[in-house]
Formats: C-alpha cells, sequence, structure tokens
C-alpha cells in the first residue's frame, strides 16, 4: 500500500454562538482506495498557512510512501510541528486502521474505555451584556445531558462571579464547573486572588493560571484545587514536571497527533502527573481522533474538554460523533469511525480563506473568535 492521492480542505464553520472557526481538513487516498482524514484547528489569523503551498509540500512529501511502515512514514510526519503535523498524523492513523479494518485504539492494543466525561465551554466575558445569553447557553446544554461546564475567565471578575451566580441560583446542583480557565492571562498574584473570589462554585481544576512556568509553581502552591496546564510537547511536558508546575496534563491531538499524544501520557505516567484530553474545538474528525486517543490509554483521570462536535453548527463528516449524558463515545467502525462528506467540504470550503474578512481583530481571543489559541 501506498499514498496515491493527499489534498487540503480550507473550511469554515460557525459555532452555535455565532463565530467562526477556521479548519484544514486533510484527506489521504491510497493506491487500493482506502481514504483517511485528519484535521487541522486552532487555526489563527498570525498561523493560517498558504494552503496551496502547503498541499504541495505534503504531496512532494508523502505521495509514494506506505503509510503503514514507520521508518518511512514517521520521519516525514515528525518533521511537522502544531496542528499541520497533527492533521497529518491523525490522517496517516485513520488510513492505517482502515486499512486493517479495525479503529484506531486498536493499533495501540485495545480499548481502556468506550466513553469519557467531558464538559462544555463558556467563553469568556466582559460585560454584563454577555451574562444572559450565556446563562441560557448552559441551560440549553444541561438539557441536552452536558452538566460540566469549562468556565474561560479573568476578562471581568466582576463579570465572572456574577454569571456564575447567575447559573447555581437558577440551575442548582445540576450545574457543575469542570475548570476556571485563566488562559494565562493574569499574573500568579491576581490569578490567586482570582481564584479565592471564585471558589464559591467548587470546580474540579483551575486552567492555565500564569504564562511562566515559577508562577504556575506559586498558584499551584497557594490554593486548593489541582492546576491543569496544555502541553504542547514532550519538552514542556519534562519542564512542568521539573518546576513543580502543574497538578494535570492537558492533553490535545490537534496540537500533537496521536502518536505524540501519546508519548506525553507516557511522560505523565513515569513522573506521576494526572491527565486530561483538552481540545483545540475541533470538527467530528479531531474529536474522533480525541476519542480514540482516550480509549487507547490507561491514565486518563479527569474529564476532558473534546465539545467540538456539539460547538458547530456544520461539520464535514456524514455522521457526527455522538455524545450521551455529557459522555464523549467512542466511534465505532475502522479507523477513526468517520466518513467525509464531500458536498459538506465544498459547501464550508473557502481556498483563500476570504471569509475571514470578517471577523474583527479586537478580543478575538477572548470571545472565541480566531486569534489567540482559544483552547
Amino acid at each position: 500500500m501506498t499514498i496515491k492521492e493527499l489534498d487540503l480542505f480550507a473550511v469554515g464553520t460557525r459555532r452555535e454562538n455565532g463565530t467562526l472557526s477556521p479548519h484544514i481538513i486533510t484527506r489521504i487516498i491510497s493506491d487500493d482506495g482506502v481514504v483517511g482524514a485528519g484535521e487541522m484547528s486552532d487555526l489563527s489569523i498570525r498561523n493560517i498557512p498558504d494552503i496551496n503551498h502547503l498541499e504541495y509540500i505534503l504531496r512532494k512529501s508523502l505521495i509514494g510512501i506506505d503509510p503503514s511502515d514507520p521508518t518511512a512514514i514517521d520521519l516525514i510526519v515528525d518533521g511537522y510541528k502544531g496542528q499541520i503535523g497533527a492533521g497529518v498524523d491523525i490522517a496517516i492513523h485513520d488510513l492505517r486502521a482502515k486499512s486493517l479494518g479495525i479503529p484506531i485504539h486498536d493499533l495501540y492494543g485495545g480499548a481502556y474505555r468506550d466513553r469519557y466525561k467531558i464538559c462544555y465551554p463558556i467563553f469568556r466575558q466582559f460585560e454584563e451584556a454577555d451574562v444572559a445569553p450565556n446563562v441560557e447557553r448552559v441551560g440549553r446544554m444541561l438539557e441536552l445531558g452536558f452538566d460540566l461546564f469549562r468556565f474561560y475567565v479573568g476578562g471581568n471578575l466582576e463579570i465572572d462571579n456574577q454569571i456564575l451566580h447567575e447559573c447555581r441560583d437558577r440551575y442548582g446542583d445540576r450545574f457543575k464547573v469542570k475548570s476556571l480557565d485563566f488562559s494565562r492571562r493574569l499574573d500568579w498574584k491576581s490569578c490567586v486572588a482570582a481564584v479565592e473570589r471564585l471558589q464559591w462554585v467548587e470546580p474540579i481544576l483551575v486552567e492555565s493560571p500564569a504564562p511562566d512556568i515559577p508562577g504556575k509553581a506559586k498558584v499551584r502552591e497557594r490554593i486548593r484545587f489541582p492546576v491543569s496546564e496544555h502541553v504542547s510537547d514532550e519538552t514542556q511536558a519534562i519542564a512542568f514536571a521539573e518546576g513543580q508546575a502543574v497538578d494535570i496534563f492537558n492533553i490535545a491531538t490537534c496540537h500533537q497527533g496521536i502518536k505524540r499524544a501519546r508519548q506525553i501520557f507516557a511522560i505523565a505516567q513515569a513522573t506521576g502527573i494526572s491527565t486530561l484530553i483538552g481540545t483545540t474545538q475541533e470538527l467530528s474528525i479531531g474529536t474522533s481522533a480525541q476519542a480514540h486517543l482516550g480509549a487507547s490509554v490507561s491514565n486518563l483521570d479527569y474529564p476532558g474538554d473534546a465539545a467540538g462536535a456539539q460547538l458547530y453548527i456544520d461539520d464535514v463528516v456524514k455522521h457526527r460523533v455522538q455524545y450521551e449524558n455529557g459522555y464523549l463515545l467512542v466511534p465505532k467502525g475502522p479507523g477513526l469511525g468517520m466518513e467525509l462528506d464531500e458536498s459538506q467540504l465544498q459547501k464550508l470550503g473557502d481556498r483563500q480563506w476570504t471569509f475571514m474578512q470578517e471577523l474583527p481583530l479586537e478580543r478575538q481571543e477572548d470571545r472565541g473568535k480566531v486569534g489567540e489559541k482559544v483552547q
């Protein structure tokens, strides 16, 4: 088996809160007709690639290579970092598993679980007008079975406190907070003060509390909740462990790919650090990769964040990833268990990224729009 075709699809999908996100879908086809799909998400105005050039480079590197030969394929895939490498890695995993007629987790010996708990994101608030729509959003998600929420905080502490109180007053104990996510916005002293102000809501954990390792360690020493942080690669994982900066590694396939994400799980296990599976707010392709990652590792300790398949109005597959009572279900079938919908790829496609022109630059990170990473 060799790679015969490789195509990239630039798509823009709108979230249920109205904001727009860009993704690149990778499609790899073998010479015997097997199709592998991958996804590059968490793209921003600053890191949107020239898709025509990227497609040319990937075709030149990968066409003619045997995707099942790690000595050939891994050297190439490992040369691409971040979202690009992840999108190729996921597609290769999908192709390998489909060619064998097995789900991706069976490439690693089988599944430890067929589902895991996830939370739903509520993006950062800045003014009182932001509160009511998000309180209503929490109610809609509760009706769909999502009872655990990730709140992006630190934009306006008064508003953060207000929305949490309104949610608790309206929904009572049905409403639970998985994490207060500061996205590294605040210095460690400000973060500790904010946690003390909001701790009454009893979050399971605090996410990304300071921009630097010493700051994270200071926060960790001073609060009573475990500290989680996104881990971008193996070097950073070791630095967090050595700096005693975090309790939990937040690991996402759409930043590392499946293979490297599993390596970070191994570092966590060796250093005694807990884990959760984060998100880059993926579509169903990336979310399925997160699901299979979660199925394939033994040391998955906390609820995850992969709610993207529920977050978006449109998707690029014929049948989306499914949730049940707040759990992400691991898709069945070979590979990712997903089938690309060609009509959706065409409907949502825009190789020139012209849909990006409607997005304002200001406060894009904080409103869940394209810009700085909103994970």
